[in-house]
């Protein structure tokens, strides 16, 4: 039984060993970390990604402008009512293509962009 014991603890000793070496056996993973630290992005990308979410912003006064459609995704894994339109007191969640069992992010937002169009006349 002594023996048993001595091979069982000698066993788990071993196990432990190995699982705690880990970080080990990825040589420059520190380096790959530290380098992290002193990333900047570049003037041209913020201002650019800047740019980009502004126009996706909603305006405060719709009355003054009258409808105005925005992308607004519904996570339900269909692109068609991933826009919402308001002018201010009424919302409009549009089903845009339905003929179209896939459509792409550029025939969507021409979609919404006619019947934003659509809607103001």
């Amino acid at each position: 039984m002594n023996l048993r014991t001595a091979v069982a603890c000698v066993s788990l000793a071993l196990a432990l060993t190995g699982c705690s070496s880990y970080s080990d056996l990825q040589p420059g993973y520190q380096d790959h970390l530290d380098s992290r630290d002193d990333y900047e992005q570049s003037e041209e990308y913020l201002a650019a990604e800047g740019e980009y979410y502004a126009d996706q912003q909603v305006a405060d006064d719709f009355t003054a402008s009258g409808w105005r459609c925005y992308w607004d995704p519904t996570m339900n894994d269909d692109w068609h009512d991933d826009y919402m339109c308001s002018n201010g007191v009424d919302n409009d969640r549009p089903y845009l293509i339905p003929d179209d069992s896939f459509v792409e992010g550029w025939e969507i937002d021409a979609a919404a962009a006619d019947y934003e169009a659509t809607l103001n006349q």
